[in-house]
């Protein structure tokens, strides 16, 4: 078999790796945080026809020769990653994000306990940042992995407690209507106003009690809201007597702890304890103002977890998630109030292209990747945290299929070397006849 039969398998093998890297190229175009693949040829193994050899200066010597090879076609040299930063694309979830820098976000499955070395820890590498909080207060992707950064420091992160009135809630409010000469009168808590309504017309005297007895001294520094008529029952029977009664909430106009005794207070004035179906629906007291104490992030690797509230000793129930440039994760409470849950680390890799690809968009460090460390973004070249946005692939399209056209003529050309051979031995076996 002649050489060059062997040269242009060898090219149709090497063309055919080329187009199928450009394939998974183009293929995934549309895929969040892909890096595109860069395919490199090199000459495979060579003979000598000639071996080299020196000169001679001496009388009646040769100079000397060099080297005469043939080679036996190409073969893949290398396929590299290209990490350059894809183009931002918006998105509709805060809590999506990408980095615009060098860096990789750190995820896998639960570790427990705060490590710092990288390596060991079997976690993976990604550079696509579609973020949620799952069912127990975990940062996590969208593949299930766990996300991973640095907790918040024991006692702090917790947010102001602002100030509030005490309340108070009840129902089944015993009200009396007393007749006079042409004006009737009515008594809530010991406050009696005069009505125009009577008991055929219970709804309105009520309202009316309400307008007018705001301006009674008990009521200074509170407001009273009617809740309507609700059934309450006032024996139990058999068979359960029932009655229709109003119910009220008192709220304390100022703020305070000493709102709560001074809401309180009123309790026993709108309802004898003892009275058959009063009771207290609901108590809220006061509270003073206290100040909040900033977040400081533990300077370990961990998962991040909504932070528990110490006042109720539950996590805090949060409704909208941001992620800051610095990595912050913040949320905001049925308050209003910000909580800090951790701060997304960036890893720092010394050679990305000793990263090993897996599935998904995952990578695993791999033995030359060189040294790994953890860097909190918007710090260094690993870069910043760009929030509401995903990295596009950075595979360039109008480079791919040029690489296309060329790769498709070389794949050509090598066919043809192989015709051609094909030919010439044709050639030579007909000699024989």
């Amino acid at each position: 078999m002649v050489r060059s039969m062997i040269a242009g398998v060898a090219g149709l093998k090497a063309h055919q790796s080329k187009m199928d890297v450009i394939g998974n190229n183009i293929a995934n175009v549309n895929t969040w945080g892909f890096k595109g693949y860069a395919y490199n040829f090199k000459d495979s193994m060579y003979t000598n026809t000639f071996n080299s050899s020196g000169g001679d200066v001496t009388a009646g010597a040769y100079g000397g020769r060099n080297a005469s090879q043939v080679g036996y076609g190409s073969q893949v040299s290398s396929i590299s990653n290209v990490f350059e930063t894809g183009a931002p694309a918006p998105s509709s979830r805060p809590m999506d994000c990408m980095i615009d820098g060098t860096g990789f976000f750190l995820v896998g499955p639960m570790v427990n306990g705060s490590f710092t070395d990288i390596k060991s820890s079997g976690l993976s590498l990604s550079r696509v940042g579609i973020f949620s909080v799952d069912e127990n207060g975990y940062l996590v992707d969208d593949q299930r992995s766990y996300v991973y950064g640095y907790a918040l420091v024991d006692g702090t992160g917790i947010p102001e407690t602002p100030a509030t009135g005490a309340s108070l809630t009840m129902r089944g409010v015993v009200p009396t209507i007393n007749k006079g000469n042409g004006t009737n009168q009515i008594t809530i808590a010991g406050v009696t106003v005069e009505t125009t309504y009577d008991e055929n017309d219970m709804v309105k005297a009520v309202e009316d009690w309400v307008d007018k007895a705001l301006t009674d001294t008990k009521f200074a520094g509170c407001t009273i809201e009617y809740n309507g008529f609700t059934q309450v029952t006032t024996a139990a029977g058999p068979p359960a007597t029932t009655e229709s009664r109003p119910s009220f909430t008192i709220k304390a106009n100022g703020t305070g702890t000493a709102t709560t005794k001074q809401v309180t207070d009123l309790a026993g004035e709108f309802g004898n304890t003892n009275t058959a179906g009063f009771e207290i629906r609901d108590q809220v007291d006061g509270k003073d103002y206290i100040a909040g104490i900033p977040a400081e992030f533990s300077e370990e690797l961990s998962t991040i977890r909504i932070p528990i509230d110490p006042t109720t000793g539950q996590r805090y129930q949060l409704e909208n998630y941001s992620i800051s440039e610095d990595g912050t994760v913040i949320g905001v409470d049925e308050q209003k109030r910000v909580i800090a849950l951790g701060q997304v680390a960036l890893i720092s890799v010394q050679n990305p292209n000793g990263l090993e690809k897996t599935d998904g968009y995952y990578y695993t460090i791999g033995d030359n990747a060189g040294e790994v460390t953890d860097v909190k973004p918007s710090t260094g070249p690993t870069g910043r945290i760009l929030g509401g946005k995903l990295e596009m692939a950075n595979v360039d399209l109008a480079n791919e299929f040029s690489n296309i056209i060329t790769t498709q003529r070389g794949f050509q050309a090598n066919s043809k070397i192989i015709t051609v051979t094909d030919e010439m031995l044709q050639e030579l076996v007909s000699m024989k006849r």
